[in-house]
C-alpha cells in the first residue's frame, strides 16, 4: 500500500484539478497526472493496490505524494473513503477548495451533459430535472455538511480551505498557504498560467443527437466510438456544442437552493473566516 501524504479531495466543480496543477510544479511534491485516482472510494478497494502504487512510480525520495480524487468528499463515498483512508494513512493533510455554490451547480449541469456520453447518461435539460436526476449537484455543493465528516475523522488542523476566488486573485498567497500547511518550502514561486477544466470547453447534445442515441440502429453504433471522437466528429457537424448561454434557473431549483444550500453556505462561510456575503447568491435569471 503506497503512503499517502496529502488529498485535495474536493470540492468538485471547484477547482481542484487547477489547485493541483499548480501544486504540482512544487519539487518536493508529487501529483499524478492523471490527478483522479478514485482508489479509496472504489469498489475493487483493496484489489487495486498495485495498480495505485503505479500512479506514483514516478516520484523520486523524498517527494510528498498526493492526488485529487473528488469522489472522496462525494456524498455518495464520503463515509467508506474517510474510513479507508484513516486506516491507512491516518496522518494524512487534505486540502479543500470551495465557489459560490450556485456557479458550483451550473458548472456540474454542464458538466453532465458534456460527460453524459462518457458513462451512458442522459442529463435532463431543464435545471430542475437535473437536480432530480443527480443529487449529488445539491448535496455536494453543501460544503459545511461535506466537510464535517473530515473534521471529525481527522482533526481541524489536518485540513486547510481555500476558495477559488482566492486563488484566481492572488495564487501564490494561496499556494504558499498550501505549502505551509504541507510542510514544505512556501516561497516556492509557481508559475501560475494555469486555469483548466472551464466550463466553456464543455459540450452537449441537442434534441436531434439525443433522438439518436436512443434510436435503436443509430444508438449501438453512436456508443462504439469513444467520447473524444464523438466530440471531435459531431461538434463540427453542430450536433454536440458548446455551452454559450447561462444556465437557466427556474422556479423550482431556485427553491431547492434556497432551502436546502444556502442556509449550509453561511455556515460554512462563518466557520472558515469569511463574511456571509463573501459570494453573491443572487440567481443570474
Amino acid at each position: 500500500m503506497v503512503s499517502i501524504d496529502f488529498l485535495v479531495p474536493g470540492f468538485s466543480k471547484c477547482g481542484t484539478t487547477t489547485l493541483c496543477a499548480l501544486l504540482s510544479q512544487h519539487p518536493e511534491l508529487y501529483i499524478p497526472a492523471e490527478k483522479e485516482t478514485w482508489y479509496f472510494s472504489s469498489d475493487e478497494f483493496p484489489s487495486g493496490a498495485q495498480e495505485y502504487a503505479r500512479y506514483f512510480s514516478r516520484a523520486v525520495e523524498g517527494q510528498l505524494l498526493g492526488e485529487g480524487s473528488v469522489s472522496y468528499s462525494g456524498y455518495r463515498k464520503e463515509d467508506i473513503s474517510i474510513e479507508r483512508i484513516g486506516e491507512n494513512n491516518p496522518d494524512c493533510r487534505f486540502i479543500f477548495i470551495a465557489r459560490n455554490p450556485i456557479s458550483r451547480i451550473e458548472s456540474s449541469y454542464r458538466e453532465m451533459h458534456h460527460s453524459g456520453v462518457k458513462f451512458g447518461l442522459n442529463a435532463p435539460y431543464g435545471l430542475s430535472e437535473c437536480i432530480d436526476a443527480f443529487p449529488a449537484m445539491v448535496k455536494d455543493s453543501c460544503y459545511f455538511q461535506r466537510i464535517s465528516r473530515y473534521v471529525d475523522a481527522f482533526g481541524s488542523g489536518a485540513i486547510l480551505v481555500l476558495f477559488l476566488d482566492d486563488l484566481y486573485k492572488q495564487p501564490q498567497l494561496e499556494l504558499s498557504r498550501c505549502f505551509r500547511h504541507l510542510g514544505v518550502d512556501d516561497a516556492f514561486q509557481v508559475e501560475e498560467n494555469v486555469k483548466l477544466n472551464e466550463g466553456s470547453y464543455k459540450l452537449y447534445d441537442t434534441r436531434l443527437l439525443r433522438y439518436f442515441r436512443n434510436h435503436p440502429w443509430f444508438g449501438p453504433r453512436l456508443a462504439k466510438l469513444d467520447p473524444a471522437a464523438q466530440d471531435r466528429i459531431l461538434k463540427p457537424s453542430g450536433l454536440r456544442r458548446r455551452f454559450r448561454k447561462p444556465v437557466q434557473w427556474d422556479e423550482r431549483s431556485k427553491a431547492v437552493i434556497r432551502e436546502i444550500v444556502l442556509p449550509d453556505t453561511q455556515v460554512f462561510l462563518e466557520a472558515y473566516g469569511k463574511s456571509g456575503d463573501f459570494w453573491n447568491t443572487d440567481f443570474k435569471n
